[in-house]
């Protein structure tokens, strides 16, 4: 049996390697050497002291770039409350994403620009049937002087004007 003697303790270690400290802290060993370039306190041993490493963490990285600091950093990615619900989040984005993709590859979507060409041929149509009036009135009713069929055709261009204008 071996008893602790002098400085030893018994228990979780207050200073590790830098590969220990980045599982501790969740995050890579790459990222530890990152922080350790942005004067995380290290012993000159080159192990890295809990109680220090942990609070400059806090002071010095940000919370949204960091597992390290979220209130669920203790526990696995699995275990922590918010993963149920991100993987849910997660598994319904990748839904909506391929019944899109899906719909798209059926034709059941068009797209914006080919609905907008086909209106466009549409309203031609009817721009070209509105201004053929005037002349198919004088051939239904000869009796109509120009200055008539010129009033006809001079009020349907005003609606038409109207309407392009958004009136």
């Amino acid at each position: 049996m071996h008893l602790a003697q002098g400085s030893e303790t018994i228990g979780a270690p207050e200073r590790v390697r830098k590969t220990a400290f980045a599982k501790l802290v969740k995050v890579s060993a790459g990222r530890v050497s990152q922080m350790i370039t942005a004067e995380l306190p290290v012993e000159a041993d080159g192990r890295i002291d809990l109680t220090k490493g942990k609070a400059w963490i806090r002071e010095n990285v940000s919370a949204s770039r960091s597992a390290a600091q979220s209130s669920q950093a203790d526990l696995p990615f699995a275990a922590q409350p918010d993963a149920a619900a991100e993987r849910l989040r997660l598994l319904k984005e990748q839904a909506d994403h391929a019944a899109l993709k899906n719909a798209a590859l059926r034709r059941e979507l068009v797209p914006a620009a080919e609905v907008e060409r086909e209106w466009a041929g549409v309203l031609r149509q009817v721009r070209a049937g509105i201004l053929a009036v005037p002349s198919r009135i004088r051939q239904i009713l000869p009796g109509l002087t120009a200055a008539e069929v010129e009033a006809v055709d001079f009020e349907l261009r005003r609606v038409l004007e109207e309407m392009a204008v958004g009136k």
